[in-house]
């Protein structure tokens, strides 16, 4: 087996954890690296840490919401997905991962005030993908304020429903990024 091989052997036992599992416990093409299964593991772990860190980022107010649970709904996330692809793979997986939190609040398994949170923390990353400069986004509940709630660890199950509009806007010139308002009739 030759270089390339063996470093596109070393990275699919790294990333696809079924194949991991399967080589480790029959041998097979793993074989070149069952002295190192351990640190095969380990490095394995670190690139879910590794993603899990870039996500923590992008949807920080949903990581202080959920707590612990963040990091343990992200890991059984990671192994059950394959990680996306390319430059910006990070967004894609925050928004990938967003949904699938948005499929757990759906089914209940999670506070209803999550799902506008989510909304609101991903628009940056949808309005990057899809190419957009103007969004208008109606909202049961102020973003603001289930932000606010969820960083002091005080999400609680429902909220008074406040519905808003949110405006956001991509920044041009010197000032880049996203920037939202938010306009409602309740102070």
């Amino acid at each position: 087996m030759g270089l390339k091989e063996t470093q596109s052997l070393f990275v699919r036992l790294c990333l696809d954890s079924a194949f991991r599992e399967q080589s480790f416990s029959e041998g097979g093409e793993a074989r070149t690296f069952s002295s190192m299964e351990k640190e095969v593991r380990r490095h394995a772990r670190s690139l879910v840490s590794k993603r899990l860190g870039a996500v923590k980022d992008i949807l920080s107010a949903t990581h202080s919401a959920l707590g612990p649970g963040f990091a343990e709904e992200f890991r059984n996330f990671a192994a059950a997905k394959e990680e996306p692809k390319g430059l910006n793979r990070h967004r894609l997986d925050a928004l990938a991962f967003a949904e699938h939190l948005a499929g757990s609040v759906r089914a209940g398994l999670l506070p209803n005030p999550l799902q506008d949170l989510l909304a609101h923390e991903t628009m940056p990353a949808r309005m990057w993908a899809e190419g957009r400069a103007l969004v208008f986004r109606l909202h049961k509940y102020p973003p603001q304020r289930i932000r606010d709630l969820a960083c002091s660890g005080n999400l609680p199950s429902t909220l008074p429903f406040r519905p808003c509009l949110l405006v956001w806007q991509a920044g041009r010139g010197r000032r880049r990024g996203y920037f939202w308002r938010e306009f409602s009739p309740w102070p």
